[in-house]
């Protein structure tokens, strides 16, 4: 990791994570996109950098000679601002993890595949989308080996596209009627601050976690442990400028 490098990334920051855009244009997902795009224009005006946490898409995989077309104003939008001078680092979530250079060539995103750490005015973060850091996440853990495997890659992609799209909002659909929101949220807040007070002594300063569509700032000390909530129901920005960090909903921002 070249830290000099990174130290350099140009503030504001702006961290958003589990957007989970949706493969349809219904009214709920314009309106979810209009407060992005404003987010956006926000974002151009100031200059900075984004950085997504993950889940951004709720599906993608990258094929061949398919682009789905639900995507394809994200896709625009994302290299405007990249191409605006904004630079935007994504970083692989459980629903977006498939991603195999299309959208670093086409937006001019940084992608990363497994967690971010990076420097920024002395403080040393880590950026992680949290998926099956939970002690009883044993069968998911399992599962996100064999799915990230490249034999389940290569089969899958074998599928026709509408049908790999198709199983992917049924599979979707399916896991979005128990997710970690339905778990003990008490349950959840201590065994990520474990895993943040571990970091802390790695010395970590800042830990990020999505993932879980949680919201706020916990303060240890001078360390952090930094929820990043989503755009489903809270529509969270982070931001870390000179004056420190904030966080808000996006929705509740003036249009």
């Amino acid at each position: 990791m070249n830290w000099l490098i990174l130290d350099l990334m140009k503030q504001p920051l702006y961290f958003i994570s589990d957007n989970h855009f949706m493969m349809n244009f219904d009214e709920k997902e314009l309106s979810r996109r209009k407060l992005m795009y404003n987010l956006f224009d926000k974002i151009h005006k100031t200059g900075g950098s984004l950085i997504i946490g993950g889940d951004f898409f709720d599906f993608w995989f990258d094929y061949k000679h398919v682009i789905p077309k639900y995507y394809h104003d994200i896709i625009c939008r994302l290299r405007k601002l990249s191409v605006g001078g904004i630079e935007i680092h994504f970083l692989a979530g459980n629903h977006d993890y498939w991603e195999f250079g299309f959208l670093s060539e086409q937006t001019g995103i940084i992608f990363h595949s497994g967690d971010f750490d990076f420097s920024i005015d002395g403080q040393k973060i880590l950026l992680t989308h949290g998926d099956g850091l939970l002690s009883y996440d044993n069968g998911y853990r399992l599962m996100k080996k064999i799915i990230r495997h490249r034999w389940c890659i290569a089969l899958f992609g074998m599928l026709h596209a509408d049908w790999g799209c198709a199983l992917a909002k049924y599979v979707s659909n399916t896991s979005n009627r128990h997710n970690h929101l339905d778990d003990s949220t008490h349950r959840i807040q201590t065994e990520i601050m474990n895993f943040a007070k571990q970091r802390w002594t790695e010395n970590y300063d800042i830990i990020l976690v999505g993932h879980y569509h949680q919201t706020g700032i916990q303060n240890e000390g001078d360390k952090k442990l930094i929820w990043l909530g989503d755009w489903l129901q809270h529509f969270t920005v982070t931001k870390y400028d000179k004056t420190g960090w904030s966080q808000t909903s996006w929705s509740d921002r003036p249009q």
